[in-house]
């Protein structure tokens, strides 16, 4: 009978045997790896296809990041020649308005005398206040009907939804021209023509059918389940509109807010329809004071005007970019 020490040893001499041929492998393969790492070097040293192939990827990519940058750098100088412009003839003399060729960008000598002068024509303090009442009792009655109307269309599920929600992007489609007599007639029948009416009562109806849809958008990507628990806790739908979705949408709040204010500084039609009162004249409207119907027209007043005028804008565009690119953005999200 054998004994039972010798199986166990053949045991751990087969163990031990495999064991020392265990680095032979690790070694095969780490010089099988080292080959393969010295001919993909060779093929990058030769220039075969391959490496062709990899930098012309490259160039490529070169290329088309080179033209959308040149193709945005001449957009941007379209864009901004109007308002190099504006600065530019803001300062010049009579005399240098007057067009020559070349065309002179740079006033020489340098004169603040159309600030001055355009300055005490109007009441501009006067007229920065019926701006700033437009602004305000056009855009809060706005962005509240609208924000609701939103939240509505996007959150409650009720009988007609969809068609009203097609009724109001079809109300995209139409012009702001094509209404605009029939307004006109409906609201001097009811005698608002020459009061603010005309702007207040309809901002109050979320009559703006863009912003309703953009809302609608970003509503439905905040996800139901915080709404869901804000209901268990009980709260109510009001509640849960004021106290979730719009501390969530401040982005796209901020935006519209941008965008109404925005509208109502450069709003010019509205006030030559229904402001007949100069007391009322706003911003735009008192700019067309500069305006004469015989080539007197006072060009570098005008443009020092309307360089002051733009400055607020600028301003908020400035501080507003960041939701501008979060609103544009996020409101895209399908819920």
């Amino acid at each position: 009978m054998r004994p039972r020490w010798r199986g166990s040893c053949s045991s751990s001499v087969l163990s031990l045997s495999s064991w020392s041929s265990a680095p032979r492998r690790v070694g095969s393969t780490t010089r099988a790896a080292t080959e393969k790492m010295a001919s993909l070097r060779s093929i990058q040293a030769a220039g075969l296809p391959g490496n062709r192939y990899f930098l012309g990827m490259r160039s490529r990519r070169f290329i088309l990041h080179t033209l959308a940058y040149v193709l945005i750098a001449a957009f941007l100088v379209v864009a901004l020649m109007p308002v190099a412009w504006m600065f530019g003839t803001s300062f010049k003399t009579l005399e240098q308005l007057r067009i020559t060729v070349p065309i002179q960008w740079l006033p020489n000598p340098v004169t603040f005398e159309n600030y001055v002068k355009g300055w005490a024509v109007r009441d501009w303090p006067h007229f920065l206040r019926n701006t700033l009442f437009l602004a305000v009792f056009v855009g809060v009655p706005t962005m509240a009907s609208c924000t609701l109307a939103a939240y509505a269309f996007a959150r409650m599920r009720f009988r007609g939804s969809e068609a009203l929600m097609l009724l109001n992007i079809s109300l995209m489609l139409i012009p702001d021209q094509v209404t605009l007599v029939p307004r006109f007639v409906m609201m001097a029948r009811m005698g608002w023509v020459g009061t603010w009416l005309p702007a207040i009562i309809p901002s109050m109806l979320a009559l703006n059918p863009a912003m309703v849809f953009v809302l609608r958008q970003f509503f439905r990507a905040i996800p139901n389940d915080l709404s869901d628990a804000a209901r268990i806790d009980g709260c109510h739908e009001l509640g849960i509109f004021w106290r979730i979705v719009v501390p969530l949408s401040r982005p796209i709040l901020a935006l519209q807010i941008v965008l109404i204010t925005s509208w109502a500084w450069n709003e010019l039609l509205f006030a030559l329809l229904y402001l007949k009162d100069k007391s009322m004249q706003t911003l735009t409207l008192a700019m067309q004071s500069f305006l004469g119907y015989r080539g007197d027209t006072a060009w570098g007043q005008m443009m020092a005007m309307s360089v002051l005028m733009s400055l607020p804008m600028m301003v908020l565009a400035y501080f507003g970019q960041r939701y501008f690119t979060e609103g544009f953005t996020l409101s895209g999200i399908k819920g």
